[in-house]
């Protein structure tokens, strides 16, 4: 009976001692916003820059040709009563053939661009999971979450603008460029 007392008493003890260390552990839990971390990260803001420079014109481009487009459908709905059957009929085929060739150009500037993003999210990725891993191991952090999937979390644990100063360390010691040699 004395001995079951005494082991409940250790068994206690030994309890009551992980008690603080798991309250510990609870405390350093940081809390990160994934799209504030990309838009502001030195990173982010070169994907944004690259992506601007290999598609923004030819994107410029697709966008006017869409519109023109829309523009001549619109039109031959206007004039369609004074136009012969024939006439309509060929402007409608012009106009569809037109809208055939720009969704062909649409889809393969698409899937280029889809690419190139799927390279450059893969690189930032990496940048970012080295930056929490570092972040957390020098500041005894047991956890980083996102904090777009956490429904409650008290802003001190946030920890958004410090990740950024440690993505953008890695950032320039990688080179502080996307490698997408591998991107056709």
């Amino acid at each position: 009976m004395l001995r079951r007392t005494v082991i409940a008493l250790v068994a206690a003890f030994f309890c009551a001692s992980a008690l603080p260390s798991l309250a510990e552990a609870a405390d350093k839990i940081g809390v990160a916003n994934p799209m504030r971390l990309s838009a502001q990260s030195a990173p982010g803001k070169e994907a944004e820059k690259q992506l601007s420079a290999m598609f923004g014109k030819e994107r410029e481009q697709l966008e006017k040709q869409g519109a023109e487009l829309n523009k001549k459908a619109e039109d031959l709905r206007k004039q369609a009563a004074a136009l012969s059957e024939k006439a309509r009929n060929e402007r409608a085929q012009k106009i569809q053939k037109q809208a055939q060739e720009l969704d062909v150009k649409g889809t393969a500037y698409t899937q280029r661009l889809s690419r190139v993003q799927q390279a450059i999210n893969a690189q930032m990725n990496d940048v970012v999971r080295e930056a929490c891993k570092s972040f957390a191991k020098k500041n005894k952090y047991s956890m980083i979450v996102d904090g777009t999937v956490v429904m409650y979390f008290d802003n001190a644990n946030d920890v958004t603008d410090d990740l950024i100063e440690e993505v953008n360390k890695i950032w320039k010691s990688k080179g502080g460029k996307f490698d997408l040699s591998s991107v056709k």
